[in-house]
Formats: C-alpha cells, structure tokens, sequence
C-alpha cells in the first residue's frame, strides 16, 4: 500500500491527462447511457426508481394532491407530468463519476465519493422532480424557467460542491505518508 502511495505520488498523471480522461469517460457515459431503449429506462428507471418515490413524496407533503405514478408520469387532477430521458440527472452524475475516477485518490475513497455522490445527485433529483411537479400544477409559467435553467444549475452547482469537498479530503489523505 505504501509502495503505491510512492508510485502515485512520484509519477503523478499529468493535469491534461486527467482532463482528457475526464472528457473521454463523461461522454462515454452520456453514450452508454443513449445506448439503452426508452422502454427499459420507462419501465424500470424512471417508473420504479423515480415516479413511484416521488408519487409517494409529494403525497406524504401534500395528500390532497393525490398523486399517481403511472409509467414515467405523476398524474393527478392538477398536472401531469413526464418524465423523460435527460430528466434523470443522469447528466450531473455522469459528471461527477467522470471527476472522481480521474482524480488522484485511493481505490476506498473513490468508491466512497462514487456512493456519496451517486446517491447525493439521486436524491437531488427526486427532490427537483417533485419539485417540478408542484411548479406544473400551480405556477405552470414558471415551469420552462424552473425546469431549464434553475433547477438543473442549482444541481450542478451542489454536485460541484460535493466534488470539491470529495477531492479536498481525498488529495489530503491520498498523500500522507503511511
């Protein structure tokens, strides 16, 4: 373990590199990911691992609303609202993987941050959905605004900030002697 810490440290990747890595592996991810059929991603990602939670969110906030997940929707009497490819936040994770894999740091703690930060954009997203959903039903003019512009940014601004707090502690600790 030693050994490698002196390994890493003495021949570091060279910054262009790494930032070269990190363009190759976010699109390699952004192609993957088109790579999978609307159907699966419908009837697996957003309709099992979104719409249902979020379905469950809003009515735990507000049960008059009623809020059904059907398929890729959260339906009610007041909206209803789809959920499509790109509404996933898989753009912002896609970001912060690419980051943490290229940056210098152990294998544990790149797993952590991996984690940390897989489930920090997840949750963000079920937030900004559920969000979304009450900004359709009630303040539907906003809508465009919320859903283009602020809502996205205020979730890469958080990832950001997660990944300066990741990496800050993972050089920290990536190079202490042992």
């Amino acid at each position: 373990m030693a050994i490698h810490r002196i390994r890493e440290f003495l021949s570091p990747v060279p910054q262009w590199l790494r930032l070269i890595f990190f363009l190759v592996g976010y699109f390699m991810l952004n192609y993957i990911y088109f790579l999978f059929p609307n159907e699966v991603l419908i009837d697996v990602v957003y309709f099992q691992g979104m719409a249902i939670i979020c379905a469950d969110l809003i009515n735990f906030v507000a049960p008059l609303e009623a809020v059904a997940a059907l398929k890729n929707h959260l339906a009610s009497s007041h909206a209803n609202l789809e959920i499509i490819r790109g509404c996933d936040g898989a753009g912002a994770l896609f970001l912060i993987i690419a980051a943490i894999l290229v940056s210098p740091s152990t294998f544990c703690r790149k797993l952590f941050g991996l984690i940390l930060g897989m489930a920090l954009i997840y949750v963000l997203n079920l937030i900004r959905i559920s969000g979304l959903y009450f900004v359709i039903a009630y303040q539907p003019d906003w809508f465009l605004l919320v859903h283009t512009y602020l809502a996205p940014t205020l979730i890469i601004a958080v990832g950001c900030l997660y990944f300066a707090w990741w990496v800050f502690g993972s050089t920290h600790k990536a190079h202490e002697p042992s």
